[in-house]
């Protein structure tokens, strides 16, 4: 038996390499145009079928191996006219376009990138 203390803790060196090689073969097989990650945020861009197909993937791989999706940190970044069938997809936040980030950086002009020249 190995004790939690065993294990990569926060802070270890080692913790970002080995969550990553956990993670990579639950994103692999994906099917999503655009699929960065890193640590534990992962962003999908594809038509909102293939992308409630992978997020639905993700959901099964992840639960394999002890890993859940954090549903309330979940966005959906779609133009507003945008109709979305998927129940999980309609559950994540909706995000205006003028306001998407990645990982705290703004991804177009509007709102986001005037707050991030503000500060």
């Amino acid at each position: 038996m190995i004790l939690s203390e065993e294990r990569a803790q926060q802070g270890d060196s080692l913790g970002p390499l080995l969550f990553s090689s956990t993670l990579h073969p639950v994103l692999s097989p994906l099917q999503a145009d655009l699929k960065p990650g890193y640590l534990d945020d992962v962003s999908l861009g594809s038509p909102a079928e293939t992308v409630a197909s992978d997020v639905a993937e993700i959901v099964n791989a992840s639960s394999k191996i002890g890993l859940s999706l954090n549903v309330a940190k979940c966005e959906l970044m779609a133009h507003p006219d945008l109709v979305v069938n998927d129940t999980l997809l309609q559950s994540f936040q909706r995000v205006e376009i003028s306001n998407t980030t990645l990982l705290g950086a703004p991804l177009l002009e509007g709102s986001a990138l005037d707050h991030a020249w503000d500060k």
